[in-house]
């Protein structure tokens, strides 16, 4: 198989000419004859591809040292991740490929789409093997780009800068930060799922919003689970609800939900295809649309049995998805959960083209969920290529399998592992969901301390009654509004490239709200010891300063430190802990947010210092507020109205009472 590259100064400078051909690169070779031609450094085929799977060229980096691999592995809903140093371990379904370099830096394979293939990366004995795949035969696609490859020295940067050239190429999606994020993200929510499984009706899920209301915390959102809609077995019938679980309709449960216990924005969920096996083609409403009928593995963990499926003809996705939201809308539905997208491929082959059929898809239900919903869509069941690369208009992905409340430990550890691991490729495109947990779950703030960290939105699907308002509360206010970090958390290298399922390391992640920078640390080994890991504040790219104030959640302990300088930290199983590190202003004086959050300083929105050297700090809420000061300080509101306050001379800390959002003046006492 020949391969085309494209301009041999964008991977390394110093190449070697081979048989009298273009050149192999230093760290990466390919099996044949190539030469260079487009732009980027993109992977290109020189013949047809016409086959419905075809083993396409064996990439060869010559100098790893150990490779993270992330793919839909087990089914084709979810991502997961695997490490290694043999090139043979790789797993096919490979869909993001990162390497550290013998010699330092990073080496990166992104597999791309083109036409109506998925391409895809698995190992062999000498090096990796590009796969392409399609579900539709004799679909031809000439000389396209099949793969992107770089090298770099820096991480994170080297992700991004092959992302922006991805999108580029392909056309069909774009980045996180050019996307708007749905408002509903930036409140707490209560989705019915754990609670109540496809067993949901009326009564239960009133019964939780009232359990709610008595804790004195209102959720933000809500999202009614699988369990509402009109469906016979795996089929839908209907766009409306089941009046026997729900006499009364999607209207009034709406309107209860938003004007009895103040819900602001109400969810539902559906499948991709309207349900789980498609719409059947039998009922009224199917009779409205050109149905084509498959079988298809939608269920893999459950072995492999194919189910009939029924697809709307892909070009009807449009009306399809615009009459279902229509009706929703109607009801007052604010954002749907739409899962099952990456079965799409199930139910289209023979009948069309893979990649095609979910264009059409994706463009219907994002424009739809715009329109209808302002973009409030969580993108679920859906790591696939073919999802990744077409997310154009909407932004909030489902970043793994579920939480499973009845699982062991283990399972939560690998949950929170999984999902920081991902964000490294999936932060780029999307603003990763890290899935519900339960707050009254044996490892509630285990998952909660993550969820808090990870940027993305935080959501709860507890049981009645039996809630956990203590650590609702570290997440969110009592109106339901939750204070993000500024991004998607980050994986630090050393986490990347270790296993932190089965070595003993210690997951470290980071983030950063405003000026201050934020990190986590997880313990996440099977290795049942407690494990020690190190931190600074150089380990958050770009954060500003040279002098900052480290604070421990777990502890409270406080110290200084420089950017260069390195702290520890030692945790046992299961054990977590978040680390503040907050500027040092004027040399003097360093906020640390709320007291009683795990990520105190997202509820600081700015802080400054006046001409007269006074630190002005306007927050997003009232509560305890903690500072670091050298000096003995004062506080007062912004009309200068004093605050209580309470400083330790021992420690430098000063703790502030502020009854509601606002701004607090610190002053050095006697000024």
């Amino acid at each position: 198989m020949t391969l085309l590259l494209s301009k041999p100064e964008r991977i390394d400078r110093d190449h070697l000419h081979l048989n009298g051909h273009a050149p192999r690169r230093s760290w990466l070779e390919l099996d044949g004859p190539c030469h260079w031609a487009g732009s980027g450094n993109f992977i290109h085929t020189e013949r047809l591809l016409q086959k419905p799977v075809e083993k396409l060229g064996l990439l060869q980096p010559v100098d790893a040292r150990r490779w993270t691999a992330i793919g839909t592995f087990a089914s084709p809903y979810w991502n997961q991740v695997r490490h290694g140093t043999d090139w043979n371990d790789i797993p096919a379904q490979t869909q993001f490929l990162v390497w550290e370099r013998s010699e330092g830096g990073y080496g990166l394979l992104l597999p791309l789409l083109s036409g109506d293939y998925v391409h895809t990366l698995q190992g062999e004995k000498k090096g990796v093997r590009l796969v392409a795949t399609t579900g539709l035969k004799g679909r031809p696609e000439d000389n396209a780009a099949v793969a992107y490859a770089a090298a770099g020295s820096d991480l994170y940067q080297l992700v991004n800068k092959a992302m922006k050239e991805v999108a580029g190429q392909l056309g069909s999606f774009r980045l996180r930060e050019e996307k708007a994020v749905p408002a509903f993200v930036d409140r707490l929510g209560w989705c019915s799922w754990d609670a109540f499984y496809s067993q949901v009706d009326e009564p239960k899920f009133l019964s939780a919003l009232r359990s709610f209301r008595a804790g004195g915390i209102t959720p933000g959102f809500t999202i009614l689970d699988d369990g509402w809609l009109q469906n016979k077995g795996d089929l839908l019938l209907g766009f409306g609800m089941n009046g026997e679980k729900f006499p009364h309709g999607l209207a009034s449960l709406v309107r209860q939900a938003k004007g009895e216990f103040g819900v602001e924005f109400f969810g539902i969920w559906h499948a991709m295809n309207g349900y789980w096996g498609g719409v059947d083609p039998r009922s009224p409403l199917g009779k409205k649309y050109d149905i084509y009928r498959s079988k298809g593995l939608i269920r893999p963990w459950l072995g492999s049995k194919r189910d009939p499926v029924y697809l709307v003809d892909p070009r009807q996705a449009d009306r399809f998805f615009t009459e279902f939201h229509d009706t929703l809308k109607a009801g007052g539905v604010d954002l749907v959960k739409v899962d099952g997208q990456s079965a799409l491929a199930e139910f289209t082959r023979p009948h069309c083209g893979r990649v095609s059929a979910m264009r059409s898809y994706q463009q219907a239900l994002q424009t739809s969920a715009v329109r209808h919903f302002d973009g409030g869509i969580i993108h679920c069941m859906s790591n696939g290529l073919d999802v990744a690369y077409q997310m154009e208009q909407t932004v909030v992905w489902r970043n793994s399998d579920d939480f499973f409340p009845k699982r062991n430990a283990a399972a939560q550890q690998l949950h929170v592992y999984t999902n920081a691991l991902n964000n490294l490729w999936t932060g780029t495109f999307a603003l990763p969901d890290w899935d519900m947990f339960q707050s009254h779950h044996r490892t509630a703030e285990f998952h909660a301390a993550a969820r808090a960290l990870s940027g993305g939105p935080v959501y709860v699907c507890d049981k009645p009654g039996r809630q956990n308002f203590r650590v609702l509360r570290k997440l969110a206010s009592s109106d339901g509004r939750v204070w993000r970090c500024d991004r998607p958390a980050l994986p630090a290298p050393e986490s990347v490239f270790a296993d932190c399922l089965t070595e003993p390391v210690l997951l470290k992640i980071h983030n950063q709200s405003g000026a201050a920078g934020l990190i986590g640390f997880f313990h996440c080994s099977a290795v049942r010891k407690k494990l020690t890991a190190s931190f600074s504040p150089a380990d958050i790219p770009g954060l500003s300063g040279s002098h900052f104030i480290a604070r421990r959640y777990s502890t409270g302990r406080v110290h200084e430190m420089h950017l260069e300088d390195e702290a520890g930290v030692v945790l046992p199983r299961m054990g977590f802990e978040i680390v503040t590190l907050a500027p040092v202003l004027s040399g003097w004086v360093a906020v640390l947010g709320r007291l009683d959050r795990y990520t105190g300083v997202t509820s600081m929105e700015a802080a400054s210092i006046g001409t007269e050297g006074n630190c002005r700090v306007s927050v997003r809420e009232g509560g305890r507020y903690l500072f670091w000061c050298r000096e003995n300080a004062t506080v007062t509101d912004e009309q200068g109205r004093k605050l209580p306050f309470k400083y330790n001379r021992k420690t430098k800390l000063l703790t502030v009472e502020i009854k509601a959002a606002g701004v607090m003046i610190v002053r050095v006492a006697g000024k």
